[in-house]
């Protein structure tokens, strides 16, 4: 699993949620209110677990 870092900001009239990968790439989102873009924060930086698949 690797670690995402997350920034949430306001920038003008948008909230703005950065994610920065272990890898050093950053995506950003940009979200109408704070409670999104926290939200969306918690959902893209939770770790992800592989689930394996029965037959």
């Amino acid at each position: 699993m690797s670690q995402v870092r997350s920034i949430v900001s306001k920038e003008a009239d948008v909230w703005v949620l950065r994610l920065e990968k272990a890898n050093g790439k950053v995506q950003e989102y940009r979200c109408t209110s704070e409670g999104q873009a926290k939200q969306l924060a918690l959902m893209l930086s939770a770790p992800v677990e592989p689930v394996q698949l029965q037959a």
